[in-house]
């Protein structure tokens, strides 16, 4: 009796360069991470003129659901390398987690089966005697399930993944002949930023490595650049073993078309030719209509985040004006109150008909303090635009300088508001202490600034 055990290790994972379009076809966890919902049909040969060289087949659909919480998907593979074909297929599940604002944490994991194939008869051996060939066909399902995390903020994508987490022993057997694999556990890592170079170009660097025990340690640097969501070109280089070229278009806003030839710079390359990826993908369930559509889309909520601010702005302006005003009113009133005792004290010894005729004199006074200006002959001391309203005026200058000094001296007291106002025409600086939108303050003011200033005015421009 004779005991054979062979330990058969091929290209286990299937091997995709255009994983940054499709990032859960490696990692479950960005699985559903899109706006929309995607399929993709993948066709991939590589070392094209080597007998028995890898062919990959896939598709892949997944989508979000519950507002976008979790993400649902399904990928179903076929990989042939000589004798060895193996098709899976994969049910895979993520959930977002929010850690803060725009930071999320995003664990996922995907279950399926793999139907393991070894074609004896694709074999051409020097010794047809020898006992490994028994038979034409041998056949193993086994289970299988990889876990990833990703995370992600705003245009940053970081994921973590371990491909054939349960690291299932397939195990072939006839008689006293053991032939079995093993599908060893790998360990990827996979980081992407996008940076948005103006509005119509962006660039999409991303980097891959993977990891498996008695293998080569894999490392792939990527390039994209994209317009306007409609057109992508790039390059990618896999560390000490090929240089690629990507190219990418979307038709009809939702149907996507990718080609990636890959130029292998290794000795294997001279030998084995270079390699070919085409991508079918399509994107269903979306709201929205063109990219440039989106982009205006974009466009106006940004400026409709600058209008609540600046909003918010003003109503914090208006409502402090509004407190000043009153206190300014409070403030008038006292003085007025005081006004009105000085002047009964005074005339404490006149007669009634001389009082009421004192009120409508002074009427007559208040109305002669207002002069009506235009608003378009005058500007601050910058040349800026003034707003309609009521001015008190203490005194007029042709000398800006004297004007400034004389705007000084009311820069420190109570209610008081100072700025120069300009008139064009007569090109004179008028000195105003006191600005507002109503005509009785305004009033009220002259009255009580008349004490230090008999010659105070008002204008009132329009």
């Amino acid at each position: 009796m004779s005991i054979i055990l062979t330990n058969a290790q091929a290209q286990q994972l299937p091997l995709f360069s255009q994983y940054y379009y499709n990032p859960f076809i490696y990692n479950p966890a960005f699985t559903g991470q899109g706006e929309n919902s995607n399929a993709y049909l993948i066709h991939r040969s590589q070392w094209r003129d080597m007998p028995g060289a890898p062919v990959t087949y896939a598709l892949t659909v997944d989508g979000p659901v519950k507002n976008k919480e979790i993400g649902l998907g399904v990928s179903l593979f076929n990989d042939q390398m000589d004798i060895f074909n193996r098709t899976g297929l994969y049910a895979s599940y993520s959930y977002r987690i929010n850690l803060n604002g725009d930071h999320f944490i995003v664990p996922g994991i995907s279950f399926g089966v793999i139907d393991n194939k070894i074609d004896f008869s694709k074999t051409n051996p020097k010794d047809v005697n020898d006992p490994l060939l028994f038979g034409t066909n041998r056949r193993k399902i086994t289970m299988d399930a990889t876990f990833g995390v990703a995370y992600m903020w705003n245009d940053l994508k970081i994921g973590i993944a371990v491909p054939q987490l349960l690291g299932s022993k397939i195990r072939y057997l006839q008689d006293d002949i053991n032939v079995y694999m093993r599908l060893r556990q790998h360990l990827l890592f996979s980081a992407q930023y996008d940076v948005k170079i103006n509005d119509d170009f962006t660039l999409m660097p991303n980097v891959m490595t993977r990891w498996a025990k008695s293998s080569p340690f894999q490392v792939d640097v990527n390039a994209i650049v994209d317009w306007k969501k409609m057109l992508r070109g790039g390059i990618s280089y896999r560390l000490g073993y090929a240089l690629g070229f990507n190219m990418g278009v979307t038709v009809n806003k939702n149907l996507m078309e990718g080609y990636f030839y890959e130029y292998v710079l290794s000795p294997i390359g001279r030998a084995a030719g270079g390699g070919h990826e085409v991508m079918l993908g399509y994107s269903f369930g979306s709201r929205g209509g063109s990219a440039a559509d989106e982009e205006k889309l974009r466009k106006l909520n940004e400026q409709l985040d600058r209008a609540s601010v600046e909003n918010d702005s003003l109503i914090r302006q208006l409502k402090k004006k509004d407190t000043e005003h009153s206190n300014d009113i409070e403030y008038l009133k006292e003085e007025l109150e005081k006004l009105k005792q000085n002047t009964n004290n005074k005339n404490s010894g006149g007669s009634n008909n001389n009082n009421d005729g004192g009120n409508n004199n002074n009427k007559d006074e208040k109305n002669k303090d207002i002069r009506s200006e235009k608003l378009a002959d005058y500007t601050d001391e910058n040349g800026a635009a003034i707003q309609p309203g009521y001015y008190v005026i203490i005194e007029s200058f042709k000398s800006k300088a004297n004007a400034q000094n004389a705007k000084k001296a009311y820069e420190n007291k109570v209610i008081y508001k100072p700025q120069l106002l300009y008139n064009k025409p007569r090109q004179f600086y008028y000195v105003s202490v006191y600005y507002t939108g109503d005509e009785q303050t305004s009033v009220d003011v002259v009255t009580v600034l008349k004490n230090e200033r008999p010659d105070a005015w008002i204008f009132s421009m329009e």
